[in-house]
């Protein structure tokens, strides 16, 4: 508990950045820009969220109560008031719930790899393949394509970017590169344009990650 309350300055600071990267989508998709770009924008701080939770404090209690309360927090505006923060997702993605799963994917990735496993790091890397590498993808596919379709382009520029986060955090380092391939699969095949029209990648991206990380090292003996 005086953990906690010692941190709680870095507590607040994750809300802040997260509160500006809901509301700099909502700036961004008020002015016109397109929606699957728009939310892109909460991806990349919500990825500094990630880095910053893990970066400064010394447990996984706050990251997971923040995940907790940020899932609450979106899944009641989604309910109750879609148009809140309708840069990332609401009323302008009807029958998804992206932005939900994007704060809630967190709570298990959290729990398994850093308050069981004491392994933030490899948490983090799963994470941020889903926040920036997803990120990623979509730009380079809005440059190239104008819409958000599938394209080797844009998985391309997400596993390059994937392979140098599993390079920063993940070790040994081949364990991370075969995730960041399976986040990049992953991503290709589940959400709201992939062939799993059923499955959401803010959700599958760190899971499979996670799980993959998991199950290498399980069968290395590393657990």
């Amino acid at each position: 508990m005086a953990d906690i309350i010692a941190e709680s300055p870095y507590a607040v600071s994750v809300v802040a950045v997260v509160i500006l990267g809901l509301w700099a989508s909502n700036f961004a998709y008020d002015r016109g820009l397109p929606h699957y770009i728009s939310r892109k924008i909460g991806h990349v701080l919500g990825g500094w969220a990630f880095t910053i939770g893990v970066l400064f404090f010394s447990s996984a209690a706050w990251p997971i109560i923040l995940s907790a309360l940020f899932s609450a927090v979106l899944f009641a505006a989604r309910l109750l008031r879609p148009q809140t923060f309708r840069g990332v997702g609401g009323s302008s993605r009807e029958g998804a719930l992206s932005e939900v799963w994007f704060a809630l994917v967190a709570l298990p990735v959290f729990a398994v790899s850093w308050l069981w496993l004491q392994r933030p790091f490899v948490a983090l890397a799963c994470l941020l393949f889903m926040a920036w590498g997803d990120c990623v993808t979509g730009l380079v596919r809005a440059k190239f394509y104008h819409r958000p379709n599938k394209g080797l382009r844009g998985s391309l520029a997400m596993l390059l970017l994937c392979l140098l986060i599993a390079w920063v955090l993940i070790k040994p380092l081949w364990i991370g590169l075969t995730a960041a391939f399976v986040a990049t699969i992953t991503e290709w095949s589940f959400g709201e344009y992939g062939s799993l029209k059923w499955g959401d990648d803010n959700w599958a991206i760190p899971l499979t990650s996670l799980a993959t990380v998991l199950v290498i090292m399980a069968a290395l003996g590393n657990l």
